[in-house]
């Protein structure tokens, strides 16, 4: 997840950051461009959903980065256990962090 708007810098885009990590990632991952915008469905966020979108987002980069020092040895990153990737929503009431594996073992691929 990369966010970025109208006041990133100038060289740094969308399609400039989606060719560099697809380069860098060398197969071990891939990559792809989504613009949240054009997904977007419904009328105008409410103050409470941008303020909660920004809490969720601070989350969201501080526990990547706790996740990457924890990960970073010897100039590599070793994300190879299940808790490395996650998605962050609320469990009763609490924001957390769910790892993708344990989500697939409840998802109605249907």
């Amino acid at each position: 997840l990369l966010p970025s708007n109208e006041k990133c810098h100038e060289h740094y885009t969308t399609e400039f950051l989606y060719n560099l990590y697809s380069s860098e990632g060398k197969g071990i991952f891939d990559c792809r461009i989504n613009v949240l915008g054009h997904l977007q469905q419904g009328g105008a966020p409410t103050p409470f959903d941008r303020n909660y979108g920004t809490k969720l987002g601070v989350k969201a980069v501080l526990w990547m980065s706790e996740k990457l020092q924890q990960v970073y040895t010897k100039g590599r990153v070793f994300a190879n256990s299940g808790d490395t990737a996650c998605v962050i929503g609320l469990r009763k009431k609490v924001v957390a962090f769910s790892p993708v594996t344990e989500l697939k073992k409840v998802t109605d691929f249907e």
